[in-house]
């Protein structure tokens, strides 16, 4: 929170303008490191007891928010 303030004390003072930004469904762009598998959802016919190998994150997932930092971060620097 502290170095929130300070940017926007540098941007306060020096009257620079700030924009923000938000990632529409940004989980859901992150890939995944490790092997992740879930259980076919409710309604869907599995017979054969399958399950479903993620590609890249979901919502609610614990890998979602570090998968997320990580895709940002290599989008961050690659510029």
């Amino acid at each position: 929170m502290n170095s929130i303030r300070v940017v926007l004390s540098v941007c306060a003072a020096y009257a620079y303008e700030m924009e923000q930004l938000d990632a529409d469904t940004a989980f859901l762009n992150s890939e995944l490191e490790d092997r992740v598998y879930m259980e076919v959802p409710i309604g869907v016919d599995n017979a054969q007891n399958y399950v479903c190998q993620l590609n890249k994150a979901i919502y609610g997932l614990k890998q979602a928010a570090s998968a997320w930092n990580k895709t940002i971060h290599r989008v961050f620097l690659g510029y």
